[in-house]
């Protein structure tokens, strides 16, 4: 490749001074404006050169332009099989459909068996839930009603026993009253008896005392006898004195039949 480039850059020399003399040539045959419409030197050998190297090295064409079809190719192939590859999807998904649809019925059969069975496990677990909430709610609401009905037994039977200790009280007090009223009753009959013995002891004595108020001498009495007799054992000489100055005796001896004053 360097030695066709060093040839074509000698070429391009050769071919320059060539153009040269050329131009030199023409300059002295036309006039200036028509020497200004003619090309430059260097714009025709660009353009010579351009076209020399198109047509020089035809096998670096082909490179450049299979280089260039790569990627058009490439993006052609792409959109082929794109194509192509979205139809056999759309036909395996046909064919996957209708294998589908032409599967046995022991498929379906077992997956709703499966259903059933899943269905019956979760029915039977839910009721076995509920039958031992309820059992709980049971449970619980016996166990509440249970403590309820002691309250209310412990409250009716604290009721009782305050209604048992009111009239138990209440018969204690009448009793206690009925006591004292009987023992009152007691003192005052206790009483008016020592009254109306004393009553009578008064009335006994003073009817001794009447009966007593005189005696007749009889035979075998004496003063220290009548005293006696009068008033007792305790003070017999004091109560014959007291007789003698009532009586007005001096000595001892008294007549039979005599009536002596018994003073009180």
């Amino acid at each position: 490749m360097k030695e066709g480039s060093r040839v074509v850059k000698k070429e391009d020399e050769n071919t320059g001074r060539e153009d040269d003399q050329e131009f030199k040539q023409l300059g002295e045959e036309y006039d200036d404006d028509y020497i200004d419409s003619i090309p430059s030197r260097s714009q025709s050998r660009r353009a010579n050169k351009s076209k020399k190297a198109i047509f020089r090295y035809p096998i670096l064409n082909l490179l450049i332009i299979f280089f260039l079809l790569i990627p058009i190719v490439c993006l052609g192939v792409y959109l082929f099989v794109l194509n192509f590859g979205s139809n056999s999807e759309d036909k395996v998904t046909t064919e996957n459909a209708q294998t589908e649809t032409t599967k046995p019925k022991e498929v379906n059969i077992a997956s709703n068996e499966e259903k059933i069975k899943e269905a019956k496990e979760k029915a039977a677990a839910d009721a076995k839930a509920k039958e031992e909430a309820d059992k709980k709610a049971a449970l619980e609401k016996q166990q509440a009603e249970e403590a309820a009905a002691k309250e209310e037994e412990a409250q009716k039977a604290a009721a009782e026993k305050a209604e048992q200790d009111r009239i138990a009280a209440a018969k204690a007090e009448e009793t206690r009253k009925q006591e004292e009223a009987a023992a009152a009753k007691q003192a005052e009959e206790d009483r008016l008896a020592a009254e109306a013995r004393q009553k009578e002891k008064d009335a006994a004595e003073k009817a001794a005392n009447e009966a007593a108020s005189s005696h007749t001498v009889a035979a075998g009495d004496t003063l220290y006898k009548i005293a006696r007799q009068a008033y007792g054992n305790t003070n017999v000489a004091a109560n014959v004195a007291k007789i003698k100055q009532a009586n007005g005796i001096t000595n001892d001896n008294v007549p039979i039949g005599t009536v002596l004053k018994i003073p009180q």
